[in-house]
């Protein structure tokens, strides 16, 4: 029997397992492509859209606002990667089967947000590196290259919380669907467009998610423009504390959220939900 003290280490490094095998296949071979292919859209999309938004009080072109958020702001993937795979696994039987080994709910949500972090901080990076070389923003110093390693980690580890939160209500192709339009409304309105001409019950709704804040520092690091900040100006203490309030609050709150979900997985719900879905795709 596995005792008190070697229980902590034994979880992390079932954890280490999972977030490997879960890596794996993201990293090498196809998974590349479709990093690349994704970063590079990123960056393709801001090199082109080089002009000031209408309407708005810019001294900054879009594309460098844009590419600049992202770096930061491509944290709400985290959300969106943690969803899909949850919706793999509960329809493949995975959940099931994680919920009869011991401590499986726990070990499975601390490699599911090893795995997502680790890979959507090397998508970061690669845009970082990507809006040095081929957008209109200064060239950053060492320490600055650092705090934007510093604030994507950050800003990633925040919205895996959320991502949780999110995935307890995917049981099927809809709800998994719905899952999805939520995750990329929080993107597009956190970095893609600027949260300042957004209206003000989306503005209030934004403060209080890492979705904006995670955008919001990079721009800050990076631009040091504000036009597309809530207020028009720049917060980045309070955008930290946010972050660091969605890291410590949400992780507390994951595992017993997490426990419950993992309570309505059963046989009989996994055989009908895969039945609704085989109805659903028309197999």
């Amino acid at each position: 029997m596995t005792s008190t003290r070697s229980l902590p280490l034994s979880v992390l490094r079932a954890a280490a397992r999972q977030a490997y095998g879960d890596l794996r296949p993201s990293i090498v071979g196809a998974g590349t492509t479709s990093i690349l292919f994704t970063v590079a859209a990123i960056l393709v999309v801001s090199r082109i859209s080089d002009g000031p938004l209408q309407g708005l009080d810019s001294t900054s072109a879009f594309g460098t606002m844009f590419a600049a958020g992202s770096v930061g702001g491509f944290a709400s993937l985290v959300m969106m990667q943690i969803g899909a795979e949850t919706y793999t696994d509960r329809i493949g039987g995975a959940l099931l089967r994680v919920r009869i080994l011991p401590h499986g709910p726990l070990t499975w949500a601390m490699g599911k947000t090893l795995s997502t972090v680790v890979l959507v901080f090397l998508m970061q990076a690669m845009i970082l590196l990507g809006t040095v070389l081929f957008i209109a923003v200064t060239m950053p110093s060492t320490e600055t290259t650092l705090l934007c390693l510093l604030i994507a980690a950050l800003a990633s580890l925040a919205c895996a919380p959320l991502g949780f939160f999110l995935s307890v209500f995917i049981r099927g192709v809809y709800s998994y669907m719905v899952n999805m339009v939520i995750c990329l409304v929080l993107f597009v309105a956190g970095c893609c467009y600027p949260t300042s001409a957004l209206p003000g019950w989306v503005q209030g709704i934004q403060m209080v998610l890492p979705t904006y804040w995670s955008g919001h520092l990079t721009r800050w690091v990076l631009v040091g423009d504000p036009s597309w900040e809530i207020g028009g100006s720049f917060h980045p203490a309070l955008a930290v504390g946010v972050l660091l309030a969605w890291i410590v609050v949400g992780f507390a709150l994951v595992p017993p959220v997490i426990r419950r979900s993992f309570r309505k997985e059963t046989i009989g719900g996994l055989s009908r939900t895969q039945s609704t879905i085989r109805s659903q795709t028309g197999l």
